[in-house]
């Protein structure tokens, strides 16, 4: 074999041997993700909270109109899953939904799912008829002589539960909202608690004026609402990553503040 053919030989099998170790890292390595490998739609799970998330409401209700907005400054598309709200959430937690929207802060969620930034600020309230004597509380022994009613799987403080079982109050539980509402103005109860715009817009859908119901202070609680993805959702951090940007850009723009200003009681 001559000088140049073992020189060619041996420059061959170098190139052999850096293409095998080159093939070699390429298996063990992972490529870096790009943004085409997370998904550009999102199925997030939902309840009927009018107005704040509703099916048939326009944009799907305000806080569902807030994260549309969000997640299309990400060049990501939404849709909104109604469901009875306990199932919305445990179908969430176990990942059958990219998301769900939208939830109030406790311990269990904490432990079980990754939480947005803050979307909303919603106030828990106590309504009584209008032309009654204000009923005026500081402790929840204020409220002892009263009939009261509150709403099964709505998410109160820990306090207000304390309050039930020390017997402290005995609210009536019902399903909904339109349910106090009725009893409220049946004069079956002194009061009834929830969400202080959720109250007055429900009245307005039972063609009750809402002028006929007034809030007492203080706030029962002044929540803030989250949207929520599931710890072992693969691509969890990624999703609330791409949502609380999305949510800074439209609360700089003022599309967050556009939405907000449709939420005032003179709509209804």
């Amino acid at each position: 074999m001559s000088l140049i053919q073992l020189v060619s030989y041996a420059l061959l099998m170098s190139f052999s041997s850096l293409s095998l170790a080159i093939a070699d890292v390429s298996q063990t390595v992972p490529l870096a993700d790009t943004a085409s490998d997370f998904p550009h739609h999102l199925r997030i799970s939902t309840g009927e909270f009018a107005p704040w998330s509703g099916q048939h409401l326009a944009h799907q209700g305000h806080v569902s109109h807030i994260i549309r907005e969000a997640f299309a400054t990400q060049d990501i598309t939404v849709e909104f899953v109604y469901l009875p709200w306990k199932r919305a959430y445990e179908e969430a937690r176990y990942g059958k939904f990219d998301a769900t929207s939208y939830w109030y802060e406790n311990a269990d969620r904490r432990e079980a799912m990754l939480f947005s930034d803050p979307l909303i600020v919603n106030r828990t309230v106590f309504f009584q008829r209008a032309q009654e004597e204000t009923i005026e509380w500081e402790t929840f022994t204020d409220l002892t002589p009263y009939r009261m009613s509150a709403t099964v799987g709505f998410t109160y403080t820990e306090e207000f539960y304390r309050a039930i079982d020390t017997k402290t109050i005995s609210p009536i539980m019902v399903p909904s909202d339109t349910q106090n509402i009725k009893l409220l103005m049946a004069d079956r109860v002194d009061l009834f608690v929830t969400d202080e715009m959720a109250g007055f817009y429900m009245a307005a859908q039972l063609s009750i004026d809402p002028r006929k119901l007034k809030v007492i202070e203080p706030a029962l609680s002044a929540p803030e609402g989250y949207l929520l993805t599931s710890k072992s959702h693969p691509n969890a951090q990624w999703i609330i990553e791409r949502f609380n940007a999305g949510l800074k850009i439209i609360k700089t723009n003022g599309t967050y503040q556009r939405i907000l200003n449709r939420a005032d009681n003179n709509s209804f």
